[in-house]
């Protein structure tokens, strides 16, 4: 890594990039580094389920270690993490399909002023699970109203606007320099505002509703009989 954090330097450029990291005390995260003035980290917080973690209980894990059977997980970081200060711009950062968890996102609002995320997609193959996700990232810069940069190794790479417009895109599959503008935005939609509290609220209102007509319903029904 030395040697990229020297030649970003040279150029006066930021480099941001996901990688595996180990901590002091024998952690295991998955991250993204961010080299350029200084190297600034994020840890993955929402792990995906036997894929960056075993969820079983502990007594299970001590089984596996007695007998023997290889296994590993990652280890989520922490909740509140800062934004990474990159060539002039704050970035609120995600890894892979945390981009599909808004509410993890708004964390770092009002703070960034521009969103990343950096995401291997090789492990979905030639299924729409790629394009899904590159969806999923539309609508969080949508509602957070930031620039979003999008890198993967062979997914849906591009740069998205703050109102999910796609500004830039790569082609799939083939090793492509994207080159591309991003505007630092301030400020707080609605949507970030609230988060996901007034959907619940307004989900709950209308099963209200809908439970109301019904027994609405069954009364005029039982009453004509």
């Amino acid at each position: 890594m030395e040697h990229l954090d020297i030649a970003a330097r040279r150029h006066g450029s930021a480099l941001v990039m996901g990688v595996l990291r180990e901590s002091d005390t024998g952690h295991y995260y998955n991250s993204i580094l961010a080299l350029g003035k200084r190297a600034s980290w994020y840890s993955k917080r929402h792990l995906v389920p036997f894929a960056e973690y075993f969820p079983v209980p502990r007594f299970v894990r001590r089984w596996l270690k007695e007998m023997n059977l290889p296994y590993s997980s990652f280890t989520p970081g922490p909740a509140h993490q800062r934004p990474l200060p990159v060539a002039g711009l704050e970035l609120g950062p995600s890894v892979c399909y945390e981009v599909a968890y808004g509410d993890y996102m708004l964390r770092m609002l009002p703070k960034a002023d521009a969103l990343v995320n950096v995401t291997d997609d090789a492990w979905f193959g030639s299924s729409s699970a790629r394009y899904q996700q590159f969806q999923m990232a539309r609508m969080r810069s949508q509602e957070e109203g930031r620039y979003m940069i999008v890198s993967t190794d062979n997914g849906v790479s591009g740069v998205i606007g703050p109102e999910g417009q796609v500004v830039a895109e790569a082609p799939v599959m083939v090793r492509y320099v994207l080159r591309s503008s991003v505007t630092p935005m301030k400020g707080m939609t609605p949507f970030a505002r609230v988060g996901n509290g007034l959907a619940v609220i307004l989900a709950a209102l209308a099963a209200a509703a809908a439970f109301a007509l019904r027994l609405v319903g069954l009364r005029r029904t039982m009453s004509r009989r």
